[in-house]
């Protein structure tokens, strides 16, 4: 039903605007009083947001799952692959686009959007920290280690803007941009 919701939001935020639209609209649509929609959502910011939260746990789920012995920064940029498969998939490509076009409109989605982000960055640094420390039984230093998943969701966002224009290029130019940007250490 969380999903039937949110694509019936999605949608009507396309075609009417996210600010224009509301929860009771949202709720109608799908067949559902607005005391059932609560339920599912918090508000309707939080349906455009979801998706970004279940990538950010396909993320971590892909980082947890990476070898122990693999570089951070190897194990970030296969963390990286359901981005790659979005992209790949033409209506997801158009889903997310239009999702970004809603969340890039509205200074406060942008800023929960911002928030969010950061959030999944702090999530996959602590991730690779209690990595490090099974591996070498020390910890790394967490300034640095903070910084190389700022640089690797940096080269993310890079392909991704590339991408806008040469969508079937996106694996290729993230996996060229991470070899450039490759931390020495890594």
């Amino acid at each position: 039903m969380q999903s039937r919701i949110a694509r019936t939001a999605e949608s009507l935020f396309v075609a009417k605007g996210f600010e224009e639209t509301t929860v009771d609209e949202i709720a109608a649509a799908v067949g559902m009083s607005q005391r059932s929609f609560f339920r599912y959502f918090a508000s309707k910011d939080e349906v455009v947001l979801d998706s970004l939260e279940r990538l950010g746990l396909d993320l971590v789920t892909r980082l947890e799952a990476r070898p122990l012995e693999e570089s951070e920064w190897d194990s970030l940029r296969h963390a990286f692959e359901p981005v790659v498969e979005r992209l790949a998939d033409p209506e997801m490509r158009e889903h997310d686009a239009a999702l970004q076009k809603i969340v890039d409109a509205s200074p406060r989605l942008f800023a929960a959007y911002l928030g969010r982000l950061d959030g999944l960055q702090r999530e996959l640094s602590e991730l690779l920290l209690a990595r490090a420390v099974r591996r070498c039984g020390g910890a790394p230093d967490t300034v640095v280690l903070r910084a190389v998943v700022g640089g690797a969701f940096a080269c993310l966002h890079a392909a991704m803007v590339h991408a806008v224009a040469r969508p079937d290029d996106f694996g290729h130019c993230l996996d060229r941009t991470m070899e450039a940007m490759r931390p020495a250490a890594a």
